[in-house]
């Protein structure tokens, strides 16, 4: 079930218990307030209604997909069939405007030894700069002008920029639902994971070492239109189409989303929290992903080629993640809903001389540390410390 996509700080293992504490809250919506890849949300189930929420572009239309959907994620077949010919076209030309590029690029995924592929990879590199000078904007072509020969090998760049023009000729010809595109655009970021030259998140890409290219190149062959139709095997609706019609996604920070609930005659029954607990802000990880989404040509820069203006939640800046956690618990209360909470024991909130435990008493009458367990956190290759963390996580169980 759902979209099995790899995110950082996730609650996939924890889900099961933290729906067991959502449980003994009071009976009604549950609202998941930073719901990510929606692992919480998944476990609830058909058992209640589900709202989710979540800044970042991708996750908030992952929940739309999997608690909104009118219609079930296409399969693979079918997609093919809609697809193939539009794909096929445009690849072609891309082919053929980038055509030594592709040349090189083949040679570089041949070579034998290190001394070799060192020497493709900056002829690569500098036909590639040539070629796409010629692309211009609006012409279907942002993976192949941007990210192709870093994160994305030139022909996976291609693949990608045909794909989303075949995602919205299609829709656009109106031979698929809105509900149909955000599946095909949702599986194809689960491809895109798959394929890309990183950690496992889109922080920044790997150069290629002596000891790891060859894997480098295997990345590299990967196809992504075959990825492509593998996840859309993958992707699936939680409940049915009537249960799911009574769901509701949001995308907005969550600072802002609750009090403007708390004023709402429609409110959530119990919300759950996880807000970020590290100083890492969470946006750097998956910029790839709201550009794959909002397709806008951003102006990159970075080691990362991030996007512009990427969204900084204060939860992850020491000097504001207090005044953060007070101004969330404040305003969960003002709803009326139970609130569970979950937070590890090394969040940055500790270090500014909060407990999270008395925050929740000065709001709510009944607080309790449900439970508090060991759980293994993934850093995804964080920009401090290693690839994985243990970490003492605390849910809280508040009501008024």
């Amino acid at each position: 079930m759902g979209v099995n996509i790899s995110y950082m700080g996730t609650k996939k293992e924890l889900a099961p218990v933290v729906c067991d504490v959502i449980r003994h809250a009071q009976h009604g919506v549950l609202l998941d307030a930073f719901s990510g890849m929606c692992s919480v949300g998944e476990h609830v189930g058909t058992s209640r209604q589900v709202w989710s929420n979540d800044i970042q572009i991708f996750a908030a239309q992952t929940a739309q997909a999997l608690f909104t959907s009118r219609d079930e994620a296409p399969g693979a077949i079918l997609s093919a069939d809609l697809h193939f010919d539009f794909f096929k076209q445009h690849k072609l030309l891309l082919q053929n405007k980038c055509s030594q590029s592709i040349i090189a690029e083949k040679r570089l995924l041949e070579s034998e030894q290190y001394p070799a592929f060192t020497k493709h990879k900056e002829l690569l590199a500098k036909t590639l700069a040539y070629e796409t000078l010629s692309l211009n904007d609006g012409d279907y072509n942002l993976f192949t002008r941007l990210y192709a020969n870093s994160y994305f090998g030139v022909a996976q760049a291609i693949g990608i920029d045909s794909i989303i023009k075949s995602i919205n000729i299609i829709h656009d010809t109106s031979q698929s639902s809105s509900d149909h595109k955000r599946w095909f655009l949702i599986a194809l970021g689960r491809a895109m994971l798959k394929i890309a030259n990183s950690t496992g998140h889109f922080a920044q890409f790997l150069k290629p070492k002596p000891s790891i290219y060859r894997k480098f190149i295997k990345q590299r062959q990967r196809d992504i239109w075959e990825e492509w139709l593998f996840s859309l095997g993958e992707l699936h609706a939680v409940g049915t189409a009537d249960w799911r019609r009574a769901n509701k996604s949001f995308n907005c920070d969550s600072l802002t989303l609750l009090p403007r609930l708390a004023k709402q005659k429609e409110k959530p029954s119990v919300i759950y929290a996880d807000p970020p607990y590290t100083d890492d802000q969470y946006s750097r990880y998956y910029h790839i992903f709201e550009t794959l989404i909002l397709y806008d040509y951003p102006q990159i820069s970075g080691a990362g080629l991030y996007r512009p203006n990427r969204f900084r939640t204060p939860f992850s800046l020491k000097s504001r993640a207090a005044q953060a956690f007070e101004d969330l618990v404040g305003s969960a209360a003002k709803t009326g809903a139970d609130l569970v909470l979950s937070y590890p024991t090394n969040g940055l909130v500790y270090e500014t001389g909060l407990d999270p435990k008395t925050l929740l008493t000065k709001h709510y009458r009944k607080v309790e540390c449900s439970h508090s367990l060991s759980h293994v956190h993934s850093t995804f290759g964080a920009s401090k410390g290693p690839a994985t963390s243990t970490v003492t996580e605390q849910i809280y169980l508040a009501q008024s």
